[in-house]
C-alpha cells in the first residue's frame, strides 16, 4: 500500500512516514513490556497504553478513515485471521468432541445469561430493536486470545479451568462466526421473510464451504504439505501455510462469508495431520505479532474527548461487566462439573469483553444495525476490562489456591482424546530431536524405562509410522520458536539433540535454558572445537563423536590381540580420563 502524507506531518512532504511510525510504536511497546514485567505486571495493559501513547503523541493521523488508521485495521485484521486459523488448527474434531462436555453447556449458559443481564443496563442507555440484542450479545463475547495467554503466562496450562476456558471460548468463537454470517441478513431492519432468507443462503453457502474444506483436508492439503515437507526448506513450507490460510480464508470471503470462518476452516482442514505442530509453529510468531498491532490500535483508536467526558459512567460499566461476567462465568463452570477454583479463575480470565466484538461491531455498523456511537463505547470498555482482567487473575491466583481440589488437579482418567491432549499433560518427559540411529537408540532404552518421551522428527513418513504405533511425536522444526514450547519445554526434565549440528543445538539449548533453567541437555559434536563451542551452554552434556568412535576402536583393536578384558577397561579409562588420542606414530605393539 502506498501511503500519502497524511499519515505523519511533516513539512507538507509527500512520502511514505508510515514506518517510522510502527517502528516508534513497537520500540514504545517493547520498552513498556519490558517495564511491566520487571514490575510483574501483565503486559496487556502495556499494549493498549502504547497505543494511547501513539495517538496522544500526534505522530499519526488516526482519524476515522485515514490511511494509517485503515493500515492499522488491516494488520489488526490480519491478527484475527491469525487468530482464528491457529484456534483451528488446534481444535481437531477429536478435540472439539471433547471439550463440548463442559465447554458446549458452560458456554451457552454464559452467552445467554450474561445477555439477559446487560439488557437492562442497555436500554437505560438508550438502545432498542436489532441494536440492542447485537449490543448484549457483543458484551457477552470475551477473549480468545487473552483468557488462554493468562493461564499460560501463570504456568497453569493443563489446569481444568483452562481448559473450561478453551472451551467456552471455542462456543464464543462459533457464536461470533454464526453471527458474521446472519448480519447480513439483518441489514434489511425487521424485515423478517428477507432476512431469512438472505441468513438460509448464507447458510448454505457456509456449509458447501466447510464441506469443500473437508474434502481438501482429506484429500488435498495433505498432498500439499507432503510435497513441500520433502523439500527441507523452511521458507517455503512458512510461505505454503500462509498461502492456504489466506487462500481459503480469501475463498470464503468471496463466498458471502466471513474471512474469519474461512480462517478457522483452513486451521481445522490442517488440524488432524501430521503437520500441524510444526503450522501451528510457524503461524503462531506472525499471529502474535499482528494481534499485538491490533491491541495496540484498539487503544489508539481510544477517543479521549470521550471518555473524558463520561469517564465516571464507563469505569462504573467496566466494573460491572467484570464482576457480571466472572460471577455467570465462575456459576457456569460449576454447573458444569468444573472444580470451584477452576470455575472462578475461569470466569475472571474470560470477564473482559473480546477482541472480536470489535470486528462485530465494525460488521454490524457496516450493515447498518448497530448505531455508531456504541463502538466507541464497546472499544473504551475492551480498553478497560481487557486491561484490569490480567491483574484480577494475578491477585485471585493465590487467593482460590486452598480451595484447590485434589480431584480437580488431576486429569481423569479417559480425559484424554488423542496424542495432542496429552503431550500437553506430559511432565517430568524427555524430549529427542531427531530419531535416526541415536534417536532410536536412546527411545527405546527411555520406553524399556517407562519414561515418558516426546520426539520431534522432519521426516514426515517417520512422523507417521510412530503416530501409528502411539508415541508422542511431532512434526517440527528446531529452528522455528515455538517448536520446544509445543513439547513441553517448560516440563521437561530432559532434552537430547541427537543429531551433530552445532549451530542449531547451540540456539536450541539456549531457548531451552531460557524456559527451563533445571533441564538437562545431552548434544553431540564432531570436532573438538564444536566440543568446546557447546560446553559452553550445555555445561556438560556433550558427546564427542570423533573421542567416543577412537575409545570404542581402542577397545576392539586391543580386543583383537587377545588382552585380559580388565586390562583393555583399565586402558579404554585411562584414555578417556586423560583425553589422550592414539595415534600411529604414539602408538606400539605390546
Amino acid at each position: 500500500m502506498i501511503l500519502h502524507s497524511g499519515i505523519l506531518a511533516s513539512g507538507g512532504a509527500h512520502d511514505d512516514r508510515f514506518l517510522p511510525v510502527l517502528a516508534f510504536a513497537l520500540l514504545l511497546t517493547v520498552g513498556l513490556s519490558l517495564v511491566l514485567g520487571r514490575a510483574r505486571i501483565p503486559v496487556l495493559p502495556g499494549y493498549f497504553a502504547c497505543g494511547m501513547l501513539l495517538a496522544a503523541s500526534g505522530a499519526a493521523d488516526l482519524a476515522p478513515g485515514s490511511p494509517a488508521t485503515r493500515l492499522l485495521e488491516q494488520m489488526g485484521g490480519v491478527g484475527i485471521i491469525l487468530l482464528m486459523f491457529t484456534i483451528g488448527v488446534e481444535c481437531s474434531f477429536a478435540e472439539l468432541s471433547h471439550l463440548r462436555r463442559t465447554g458446549l453447556r458452560a458456554g451457552l449458559v454464559q452467552l445467554v445469561f450474561t445477555a439477559v443481564a446487560a439488557l437492562p443496563f442497555l436500554v437505560w442507555a438508550g438502545l432498542s430493536g436489532t441494536g440492542l440484542v447485537i449490543s448484549a450479545f457483543l458484551v457477552a463475547l470475551s477473549s480468545t486470545a487473552v483468557g488462554l495467554k493468562l493461564f499460560q503466562d501463570m504456568g497453569m496450562a493443563n489446569h481444568p479451568g483452562a481448559r473450561l476456558t478453551l472451551g467456552i471460548a471455542l462456543l464464543q468463537d462459533f457464536a461470533v462466526i454464526f453471527l458474521l454470517v446472519l448480519l447480513p441478513g439483518l441489514s434489511g431492519g425487521m424485515d423478517l421473510e428477507k432476512a431469512a432468507g438472505l441468513t438460509g443462503a448464507l447458510i448454505i453457502k457456509g456449509v458447501v464451504f466447510l464441506a469443500v474444506a473437508g474434502l481438501l483436508s482429506r484429500y488435498g492439503i495433505p498432498r500439499i504439505l507432503r510435497v513441500v515437507s520433502l523439500r527441507r526448506s523452511n521458507e517455503l513450507f512458512t510461505l505454503t501455510v500462509l498461502a492456504l490460510c489466506a487462500g481459503i480464508a480469501s475463498l470464503g470471503n468471496a463466498l458471502g462469508l466471513n474471512s474469519a470462518l474461512g480462517a478457522f476452516a483452513a486451521g481445522l482442514a490442517v488440524s488432524g495431520s501430521v503437520y500441524s505442530h510444526r503450522i501451528l509453529g510457524d503461524a503462531t510468531t506472525f499471529r502474535d505479532f499482528f494481534l499485538t498491532i491490533f491491541f495496540v490500535s484498539i487503544g489508539a483508536f481510544v477517543d479521549f474527548r470521550f471518555f473524558a467526558a463520561h469517564w465516571v459512567t464507563l469505569l462504573a460499566a467496566a466494573a460491572g461487566i467484570l464482576i457480571m461476567k466472572a460471577t455467570v462465568l465462575a456459576v457456569a463452570g460449576r454447573l458444569s462439573g468444573v472444580p470451584l477454583r477452576g470455575s472462578i479463575l475461569a470466569g475472571i480470565a474470560l470477564s473482559g469483553i473480546g477482541e472480536f466484538s470489535i470486528v462485530a461491531a465494525d460488521q454490524a455498523l457496516a450493515v447498518g444495525v448497530l448505531p455508531a456511537n456504541v463502538r466507541q463505547v464497546l472499544l473504551i470498555e475492551v480498553v478497560l476490562t481487557l486491561g484490569l482482567s490480567p491483574l484480577l487473575m494475578r491477585v485471585a491466583l493465590p487467593w482460590t489456591k486452598k480451595w484447590e481440589g485434589a480431584r480437580g488437579s488431576k486429569p481423569k482418567k479417559g480425559d484424554t482424546p488423542g496424542m495432542k491432549r496429552s503431550i500437553k499433560e506430559m511432565s517430568g518427559h524427555a524430549i529427542l530431536c531427531g530419531y535416526g540411529t541415536v534417536g532410536q537408540m536412546v527411545h527405546q532404552a527411555l520406553l524399556r524405562l517407562d519414561i515418558p518421551v516426546i520426539i520431534l522428527e522432519l521426516n514426515a513418513e517417520t512422523v507417521r509410522r510412530l503416530i501409528k504405533e502411539g508415541h508422542a511425536v511431532l512434526f517440527a522444526d528446531l529452528s522455528q520458536g515455538d517448536t520446544l514450547e509445543l513439547a513441553g519445554v517448560e516440563r521437561a526434565r530432559v532434552i537430547a539433540i541427537t543429531f551433530p549440528h552445532v549451530d542449531l543445538a547451540r540456539a536450541t539449548i539456549t531457548v531451552a535454558r531460557e524456559r527451563n533453567p533445571d533441564i538437562a541437555v545431552l548434544c553431540r559434536a564432531r570436532f573438538p572445537s564444536e566440543v568446546a563451542t557447546l560446553r559452553e551452554v550445555a555445561r556438560g552434556g556433550v558427546v564427542h563423536d570423533e573421542r567416543e568412535a577412537g575409545l570404542q576402536m581402542l577397545r576392539l583393536c586391543l580386543s583383537a590381540y587377545d588382552r585380559d578384558p580388565e586390562e583393555v577397561d583399565l586402558i579404554a579409562a585411562q584414555a578417556e580420563a586423560t583425553e589422550v588420542e592414539i595415534s600411529p606414530a604414539e602408538g606400539k605393539m605390546p
